[in-house]
């Protein structure tokens, strides 16, 4: 196998590992709600507090990643993301889970800022959409695996036992990931950074006049990174309010979301070849404020079956859009400080709806976080084609 798909195997093994962690913890919540009495506020501060841990840790750890060996540090996050699951198996009340999922959002910031800037440095020269959707969509595949599996295990047995079979996974992982990129060449792994030092003042400069650039995507990158969690955290959440469905069944329903979603990621790279990647854009974030919307009102079954498959579509159609636009327009030297600051963006998006959405949810119903999601999803589509004639990417 040629250096560069031993690269892309490998991250994508890792992503696909990583976000299905992620999954496991977060469909769990209606386990959680009635095991540790949550709130929805709670349910809020645990998810949005989470992805608070993200941002800061990935702003971090794309910047300390640069210059150095990124493999090392992708092995590092899985190898601390087995660890975290097992310990979440010893929560027994709201402050050990909420402190327990906090590390874990910390273990599994190790992979998107790096992850994704290895990969684009990696393809920049060809093929970077068709990478970019490579592996997103082996991400996407597994949260599928994850969503599927974890309630129905759950009802069978205990709802530890998903997180003991994903530390093992993690395990796994780490082992193929060594395994593919033992024999990888340094400069593959390794890209020379600046050596000057720079000031937190010079730091915020520098961030400020990068996300000059790519200004237009700074709202694609918050609604993205929320509507995420909005779907997997509280759609659960809802279904088992206000319908009778069981947990398999509502289990099916959010990973049919996923997996429509893996299959459009990885085959992005063909859709981008007949619709351009603005127009593409433009359509997945109308389609996502539509069918929020339909969330907030519909509960039938085969209503919920088509406006899942149609979310898969839309939500995953931005991820790889999203993280190509950048790539173009960054220099390799900087990819994970610049892939950093912009998933600062995306997980403080999320952060800040899933929390008003849960505080909304104790006052008004479980409803508001997709009417809040699909409201923003439509404004910013709106602002897409305003401004659709200028460029949504430059170069610093």
């Amino acid at each position: 196998m040629k250096q560069q798909g031993r690269i892309l195997s490998t991250v994508s093994i890792i992503h696909a590992i990583n976000d299905g962690s992620v999954a496991v913890i977060s469909i769990l919540f209606p386990i959680f709600k009635e095991l540790f009495d949550l709130t929805y506020t709670q349910v809020g501060i645990i998810t949005g507090g989470g992805l608070f841990i993200t941002l800061v840790a990935q702003l971090i750890l794309g910047r300390m990643a640069d210059g150095k060996n990124v493999n090392s540090f992708l092995l590092t996050g899985l190898l601390l993301t087995s660890s975290s699951l097992i310990l979440l198996t010893f929560s027994n009340a709201f402050i050990t889970l909420i402190f327990l999922i906090f590390f874990m959002r910390f273990t599994t910031s190790f992979f998107h800022p790096i992850g994704i800037g290895w990969i684009s440095r990696t393809y920049k020269k060809g093929r970077l959409d068709w990478a970019m959707g490579i592996q997103s969509g082996s991400a996407d595949l597994g949260t599928f695996l994850a969503i599927l599996t974890t309630l129905s295990i759950t009802q069978l047995t205990h709802w530890t036992v998903p997180l003991y079979g994903w530390a093992c996974i993690c395990i796994l992982g780490l082992l193929a990931s060594l395994v593919l990129t033992f024999h990888l060449k340094k400069e593959f792994v390794i890209v020379p950074k600046e050596t000057k030092k720079h000031s937190i003042r010079e730091m915020a400069t520098d961030a400020f006049e990068r996300m000059k650039g790519i200004k237009m995507l700074i709202p694609a990158f918050m609604i993205s990174g929320a509507s995420w969690g909005v779907i997997i955290t509280y759609l659960p959440l809802l279904l088992t309010e206000r319908t009778t469905l069981s947990l398999p069944i509502i289990g099916f329903l959010v990973a049919l979301w996923a997996g429509v979603g893996s299959i459009t990621s990885l085959s992005y790279g063909k859709i981008r070849f007949y619709i351009h990647r603005k127009k593409l854009l433009v359509i997945a974030y109308l389609t996502l404020g539509i069918f929020s919307l339909f969330l907030a009102v519909f509960t039938h079954i085969i209503i919920l079956i088509a406006v899942m498959i149609l979310l898969g579509i839309a939500v995953f159609l931005t991820y790889p859009a999203l993280f190509s636009f950048v790539s173009e327009v960054t220099h390799e030297s900087v990819e994970g400080w610049t892939f950093g600051l912009t998933f600062v963006f995306q997980t403080g998006g999320g952060t800040i709806i899933l929390f008003i959405g849960g505080v909304l949810s104790d006052l008004f119903g479980i409803w508001t976080p997709f009417a809040l999601l699909g409201t923003l999803s439509l404004l910013f589509s709106m602002v897409l084609l305003f401004n659709y004639q200028k460029p949504f990417a430059l170069p610093k």
